[in-house]
């Protein structure tokens, strides 16, 4: 605790400048997390025993400056209708402004790619979305993959032998894939590198099934709510505390605490 307290100190001391523009109302405002379970970007503290590394990377930057920050799991649609009407101030995993809702900072809090979990006996290699046509594909409702792959997903969201919709609340939409999925009623489910790597070792499947990446790497950001005035400022005060933690390796640290060891190593480079 000593050590985290230095680290907090050192954070606020550089970022003060950055929040001087905040009026004390202002300050005195909760920032308020929302996000559906995401593990490792956002976790169900009641299942995974942790909040999920962007998170705990929000917490301690804004802590750091003397806010006060609540962590609030909601599913997804709520989330985005939350980031929306400024209920929350801020969604970490972000890949794009989900339609202009939110400010993004100017540096990426992370960084991943599309990918798909199949039976480890699958020989499968991704080129285009349309190699996907010969398989039966879960995705996440209203979850949005990006480019020419939810152009893919949006065609055949009709088509049963294509695709498959998947819904629920916090993992049950990926437990119920996952299990699919090694029942033979699908044949790949589509979501997140990482969360399918830390869903697989989460329910301990990882000698039935692999997680291919489809390589279309994206940053990821924490948002802030454009219907909260104070987003300009937040995502500012985000960049630069993310800069500083790069720097003095303290979210190498957090990332590895969540068995990020790649993406951390690549921090520390």
């Amino acid at each position: 605790m000593p050590a985290l307290a230095a680290i907090l100190a050192l954070t606020a001391g550089s970022f003060q400048a950055r929040a001087r523009d905040l009026t004390p109302v202002e300050r005195d405002r909760p920032i308020v997390i929302a996000s559906d379970p995401w593990c490792p970007y956002a976790c169900d503290p009641d299942a995974d025993g942790r909040e999920g590394y962007m998170v705990d990377l929000t917490r301690e930057i804004f802590e750091g400056l003397g806010f006060k920050v609540d962590y609030r799991v909601v599913n997804f649609s709520m989330m985005k209708r939350m980031a929306k009407d400024g209920s929350a101030t801020a969604v970490p995993g972000m890949a794009s402004t989900m339609d202009g809702a939110v400010v993004l900072p100017d540096l990426a809090q992370g960084n991943s790619a599309n990918a798909v979990a199949l039976p480890r006996t699958h020989s499968f290699t991704f080129a285009k979305p349309q190699d996907f046509e010969r398989y039966r594909l879960g995705v996440i409702k209203d979850y949005d993959y990006g480019g020419t792959l939810q152009e893919y997903v949006d065609q055949n969201i009709q088509n049963p032998d294509r695709i498959f919709v998947l819904s629920g609340f916090g993992y049950s939409h990926l437990v119920q894939g996952l299990r699919m999925l090694s029942a033979g009623r699908i044949d790949m489910l589509l979501d997140d590198h990482n969360v399918l790597r830390w869903q697989v070792r989460r329910m301990g499947m990882q000698q039935q099934l692999a997680t291919r990446s489809l390589k279309d790497d994206a940053d990821l950001f924490v948002g802030f709510s454009q219907s909260d005035p104070r987003a300009p400022e937040l995502a500012r005060i985000m960049a630069e505390g993310t800069r500083r933690m790069r720097e003095n390796g303290r979210l190498a640290a957090i990332m590895r605490n969540y068995g990020l060891e790649e993406q951390a190593a690549l921090l520390s480079n």
